[in-house]
C-alpha cells in the first residue's frame, strides 16, 4: 500500500510511519517543515518527493498528497490537556480536510482519536460508546472532530476510528504531554482512587497497519494496560529502581483543588500545577477493556515493564533525563530517589 500519514514528525503518526515501511508499504506524509519532515523521515526510507509540504487545513496540499495513496492515517492535532491555549479549532477543520478528501478518494482511512473522548466514570466504555462534552477547548476541538467521523461512518464509509489512552514509549519526536508525563511521576505519583491506562505507540502502530491491512473498519478501542494508582507506583519504582513520593487525598478533594486552580489559571493567565479535567481523569479512570478486535487483528500488547525501561532509557538516551534518576536501569545506585 501507499499510505499517507499525516502527524508523521509527532509521536503516534512517526511510529505508525515506521511501522509502514518496516513491512514494506510505502509512505507519503503532509509536513508543515520539509527540513524537519527529512531529518525524521529520511532514516525510515521516505524519499523526498513523497513529502508534501503543507498543514491538516491546506487542501491543495492534502489533495496533492493523496495522489497515487490508498490508504490514509490522520494521526495529526493540536494536543494540550495542561495549557491553556486557547485555540483548538484547526483539529476540526483538519479532521474535515484531510478525512474528508479521502473519503472522497475511497481510501481506507483511519482517524485517531482518543478514548478520553469516551471516558464516562458512571458507565461501562466500550466501541460504540457515545462521546462526552468536554471542560476543555482540546477535549471539545476532539468530540467534534469525532462526531464529523462518525457521521461520515454512518453513511458508510472506508473509515475506521481507534481509540487509544495515554500512548507511551521511547522516541517520540515532539516530547509530547504524554510521553513527558512519565518523567514528571519519578517525582511524585497519587494514593488516591482512579488510575492510569497506557498502551505502547509501538503496538499502536501494529495495530493501525493490521486494520489497513485487512481493512478493518468501524471502531476500536485499544485501551492497553490498566493500573490503579498504587500498582502505577509499584509498577514505575520496580522498573526504575527509585523511590518515589505521593499525593495522598481523596479524589474528590483533588478535584476541588483543581477546580480551584482553573480559576485561578483563567484570572491570572498563568500555568497551574494541575487541571480540573486532568484530575477528573486521573481519580475516576476505570479499568477499560480492548475491544474485542484487537486480538482478531492478532495484536498483543507488550509487557507495560518493558514499555516504561524503554521509555526511560530512551530519555537518558537523548539527554532527557540523568542516568543517576533510573539505578534500576543501569544508572546508577539502587534506591536513589529521583526528586529534585
Amino acid at each position: 500500500m501507499r499510505v499517507l500519514v499525516t502527524g508523521a514528525t509527532g509521536f503516534i503518526g512517526f511510529h505508525a510511519a515506521a511501522r509502514l515501511r518496516a513491512d514494506g508499504h510505502d509512505v507519503r506524509a503532509l509536513v508543515r517543515s520539509r527540513e524537519k519532515g527529512e531529518g525524521l523521515l529520511a532514516p525510515l526510507g521516505v524519499a523526498s518527493h513523497d513529502l508534501v509540504v503543507g498543514d491538516m487545513t491546506d487542501r491543495p496540499a492534502i489533495e496533492q498528497a493523496l495522489e497515487g495513496c490508498d490508504a490514509v492515517i490522520h494521526a495529526a492535532a493540536g494536543v494540550s490537556v495542561t495549557t491553556r491555549k486557547p485555540d483548538f479549532s484547526a483539529n476540526l477543520r483538519g479532521t474535515q480536510a484531510v478525512v474528508g478528501a479521502a473519503c472522497e478518494r475511497g481510501c481506507e482511512t483511519l482517524y485517531v482519536s482518543s478514548l478520553a473522548a469516551l471516558f464516562d466514570p458512571k458507565r461501562r466504555i466500550g466501541d460504540d460508546s457515545p462521546l462526552v462534552q468536554s471542560r476543555t477547548e482540546y477535549g471539545r476541538s476532539k468530540a467534534a472532530s469525532d462526531a464529523w467521523v462518525r457521521t461520515l461512518q454512518d453513511a458508510g464509509a472506508r473509515l475506521g476510528i481507534v481509540y487509544p489512552p495515554g500512548v507511551v514509549g521511547p522516541d517520540d519526536p515532539g516530547f509530547s504531554e504524554s510521553v513527558k508525563a512519565y518523567r514528571s511521576f519519578l517525582r511524585s505519583t497519587l494514593k488516591s482512587s482512579g488510575g492510569i491506562q497506557l498502551v505502547d505507540v509501538r503496538d499502536l502502530a501494529l495495530l493501525l497497519e493490521r486494520m489497513l491491512e485487512r481493512r478493518a473498519r468501524g471502531r476500536v478501542v485499544a485501551a492497553g494496560h490498566f493500573f490503579d494508582w498504587d500498582g502505577f507506583t509499584a509498577l514505575l519504582e520496580r522498573v526504575t529502581g527509585t523511590r518515589i513520593s505521593r499525593v495522598a487525598a481523596p479524589g474528590w478533594l483533588l478535584r476541588v483543588a483543581a477546580r480551584g486552580f482553573d480559576v485561578v489559571g483563567k484570572l491570572t493567565g498563568r500555568p497551574m500545577p494541575m487541571s480540573g479535567e486532568g484530575v477528573e481523569i486521573a481519580t475516576r479512570w476505570p479499568d477499560i477493556a480492548d475491544s474485542p478486535r484487537v486480538a482478531e487483528l492478532g495484536v498483543s500488547w507488550r509487557p507495560a515493564d518493558e514499555t516504561l525501561a524503554d521509555l526511560f532509557r530512551w530519555f537518558v538516551a537523548v539527554g532527557r533525563l540523568p542516568a543517576s534518576a533510573v539505578p534500576a536501569l543501569g544508572g546508577g545506585s539502587a534506591g536513589q530517589d529521583a526528586r529534585g
